[in-house]
């Protein structure tokens, strides 16, 4: 297995282990209640503990951050981002709340970042 693919294995894994810790939380969790587009505050939710969990370098964690906060910027307000432009069911975002459309655009956005960092290439 190549350093890529250890990478990339390693951050599935983290990103999949702080999923599951976050589940219990995922609906009583203030932190999503904000207006307009991603916070820094609840990107970080998301890359809290995935330096250590994935044992990534100090520049590979800060080129997830930044590209992180980019891409929230660049997808703009949870409440009014077009689900096409997400690669995502319109009949699947359409009905969830402001709180879950948060979440989910946190995730994918770290998501992207991680793989982006990680591979030089977009999902």
């Amino acid at each position: 297995m190549n350093t890529i693919q250890r990478l990339m294995r390693s951050l599935l894994l983290a990103s999949v282990a702080l999923n599951i810790s976050a589940c219990d939380q995922v609906f009583t969790e203030p932190l999503f209640e904000a207006d307009g587009k991603l916070t820094v505050a609840e990107l970080d939710y998301f890359l809290g503990g995935m330096k250590e969990a994935a044992n990534l370098s100090e520049e590979m964690d800060s080129c997830i951050k930044a590209q992180a906060e980019r891409r929230a910027e660049i997808a703009g307000d949870p409440q009014t981002i077009d689900p096409e432009s997400l690669s995502l069911p319109e009949e699947s975002w359409v009905p969830l709340g402001k709180s879950d459309k948060r979440i989910i655009l946190a995730q994918l956005v770290v998501t992207e970042a991680s793989v982006f960092c990680s591979t030089g290439q977009e999902m």
